[in-house]
């Protein structure tokens, strides 16, 4: 008879669902109830699109020699990358939206003494974000205020289907709250998007725009909600939008990583100036869909002990904030942590890396495109699961991760840990 462990964190997504009940029997886990497929990734090392084909679990560190792997163990694994990381001119850590933030700050203080740029793995995406929402002013909410009050919800470049899959059930489009008690049947559920995405079935208005309409949607938007005629060109759907933000008393916009995609500082500097409008008279909020589970925890100690929400550059001895993502034709060494660098990457910069021999350190509990291209792999433990970390929700909810089953492998805050300290007694 398994052990039952009631009201769990699930570390799949931002959402971090705390309702989850988990059994174990010995050191593995049997079943997860009110669990989603991001969630059975974690739990169940499944793919997230293929839940019954398994993602290939790391379990010795490696390094690369010549082109061949060599199985080594942790501490000269340790050393190899403490080399790697130490040389480098200009050394990169990048990641760390998928790690506890334990990690992240082992991340920062490493950093630091690299003299290296910390740069998030959507930074493109959340730094335009906080920037504008800091310029203007806006409020912040808990999720469950938007779950009770929220009668409009309006995603725009988001898929939370493909993101945080819950995250419509329990604070969207269909959570039922104390002043939305019949869900989606007391809101009004709208998407702008440039792909007909599954929000469609379930959206009763669903606005496809072509790539580069953005900024005129919104623009026309804010024209027509101040009583003035729309810009041309008008972007077909504006006025339908407009009303759809009018009839609101309580609202949101969510945006995902699609945003990203486009002129995302402008972007988001008029979507901040549209709430804003919206303020003025009701109560609306500007919420960015985070889809790696602890995305917001970075950027909540980056506020703190930067001052800024961008990447922080200890490089030219002073430190230097950056909202845009790196130059990789800069850097010479990178260590990745709590991300997939290369997934995202364009393949002439993946290209460039691979020409360039610029030698990758990754610390990962599975296998994926950049371990594949690593110089030296050190497999680490699941945060939230194997080990005990803390994470922050997606609205700044700050959460302290269980340990469920033990695992032999270091959480990857040790890894940093020790990285940082074997660096500190080369100097």
């Amino acid at each position: 008879m398994g052990v039952r462990h009631e009201s769990i964190i699930c570390p799949g997504c931002g959402c971090l669902c705390d309702d989850l009940d988990v059994t174990v029997e010995g050191d593995r886990i049997v079943e997860v109830t009110n669990v989603c497929l991001w969630g059975v990734s974690r739990f169940f090392h499944a793919k997230k699109f293929h839940p019954k084909k398994e993602r290939h679990r790391l379990l010795t560190p490696r390094v690369r020699h010549q082109g061949r792997w060599e199985m080594v163990s942790y501490d000269a694994a340790l050393a190899e990358a403490a080399q790697v990381m130490s040389r480098a001119r200009r050394p990169l850590i990048y990641g760390l939206t998928n790690s506890g933030s334990f990690a992240q700050e082992a991340a920062l203080k490493l950093a630091r003494t690299l003299r290296a740029r910390l740069e998030p793995a959507d930074l493109a995406f959340k730094a335009p974000y906080y920037r504008s929402i800091q310029q203007h002013g806006l409020d912040w909410a808990p999720l469950e205020v938007i779950r009770d009050e929220a009668d409009a919800v309006l995603f725009w470049g988001a898929n939370p289907i493909h993101s945080a899959p819950r995250h419509v059930v329990r604070y969207a489009a269909f959570a039922r709250g104390r002043f939305t008690e019949r869900g989606i049947e007391d809101r009004q559920v709208a998407a702008v998007d440039i792909y007909q995405t599954e929000l469609a079935r379930f959206c009763p208005l669903f606005i496809k725009i072509n790539p580069g309409q953005e900024l005129d949607l919104v623009l026309g938007a804010a024209a027509i909600l101040a009583g003035e005629p729309p810009p041309d060109p008008v972007v077909r759907g504006v006025r339908r939008l407009a009303q759809f933000l009018a009839n609101a008393s309580c609202g949101v916009i969510f945006c995902g990583r699609g945003v990203s995609y486009g002129p995302a500082l402008e972007l988001f500097d008029r979507l901040a100036r549209l709430v804003g409008f919206l303020n003025r008279e009701k109560r609306f909020f500007l919420f960015p869909l985070s889809g790696d589970f602890n995305s917001s925890g970075l950027y909540h100690l980056l506020l703190n002990e930067v001052g800024g929400a961008g990447a922080p550059d200890f490089g030219a001895g002073e430190l230097a904030t950056h909202s845009l993502p790196v130059n990789f034709r800069e850097v010479d060494a990178v260590l990745v942590a709590g991300a997939d660098l290369l997934w995202f990457l364009p393949e002439e910069q993946v290209g460039d890396l691979k020409r360039r021999r610029v030698p990758i350190v990754v610390l990962s509990p599975f296998a994926n495109r950049t371990t594949g291209q690593a110089a030296v792999i050190l497999p680490t433990a699941l945060a939230g699961i194997e080990t005990v970390e803390v994470a922050y929700r997606m609205d700044g909810l700050p959460l302290v991760l269980k340990q469920l089953v033990p695992s032999a492998l270091p959480p990857d805050h040790q890894a940093l840990t020790d990285l940082h300290r074997l660096i500190g007694a080369q100097d």
